[in-house]
């Protein structure tokens, strides 16, 4: 695909996927922000196919449970299980058993739309309906915003947090927490890199470098986990406990 076509193939399927590594604790208010953001993106387009990927990496926890138990009542739930310790390579394992399942139902890559988040995040309702407004524009990828809990995080650090951070238009964060991207964009650039941290960051660059478009948006806006002890280093609890040194 060229990064400058004038025709935007429509979206015929979303598929989003989310990493997770012992996130009981999480995991149920991401699942029902999830459903209800399907939910909500069926009723405007109800010809519309809807896949949530979960891809479990070395949990101990009840992570398993949890989504077991919710994949029985909903079956655009997938849960894939891997041994990765890595981020990046757990995003690439579930984009790619995605676009596997598209292409056995007929769908070309160019009509999919993949968006990631965390299992520690609870997007907003209209999060899937937004990013395909702005797919229908010619946007190659959606950057959303987020912020940390609150409650979790603490008055104080959260005061400092919101001090120095951008929801605005054309902000420059990048979040694998709250992304979209067309899927023959994410096929062109290579897709998610097997890397520890950053891997949301080296994806949306390389999709820049492309000529690919990418909108950094503040109306897509998600509540992620306010621990100052994160599953990943450099990740954004680290970013978070730097504010108190």
């Amino acid at each position: 695909m060229s990064a400058d076509t004038t025709t935007t193939p429509a979206i015929n399927a979303v598929s989003v996927v989310v990493p997770v590594h012992n996130e009981a604790t999480h995991l149920p208010g991401c699942l029902r922000h999830l459903q209800a953001a399907a939910d909500h993106l069926l009723r405007q387009r109800p010809g519309l196919s809807v896949a949530m990927i979960f891809v479990l990496d070395r949990c101990t926890d009840d992570s398993a449970a949890i989504l077991c138990h919710a994949a029985s009542s909903d079956p655009r739930q997938v849960l894939l299980h891997v041994d990765h310790g890595n981020v990046g390579a757990n995003r690439a394992t579930g984009v790619k058993h995605a676009l596997e399942l598209r292409a056995a139902d007929g769908i070309p890559v160019e009509h999919v739309w993949l968006a990631f988040t965390d299992a520690d995040t609870r997007v907003p309702v209209d999060w899937l309906s937004r990013q395909l407004e702005w797919a229908g524009t010619g946007i190659a990828a959606v950057v959303g915003t987020i912020e940390p809990d609150r409650d979790e995080l603490g008055e104080r650090l959260f005061q400092l947090w919101e001090a120095d951070y951008d929801r605005g238009e054309d902000h420059d964060h990048i979040h694998g927490a709250n992304l979209g991207v067309r899927a023959d964009a994410y096929a062109a650039v290579g897709g998610f890199g097997s890397l520890a941290a950053h891997e949301d960051v080296d994806l949306v660059q390389r999709l820049r470098r492309s000529g690919f478009r990418v909108k950094a948006t503040g109306t897509t806006h998600a509540i992620t986990s306010g621990r100052l002890t994160g599953r990943a280093k450099e990740g954004f609890a680290d970013y978070l406990a730097s504010l108190d040194s």
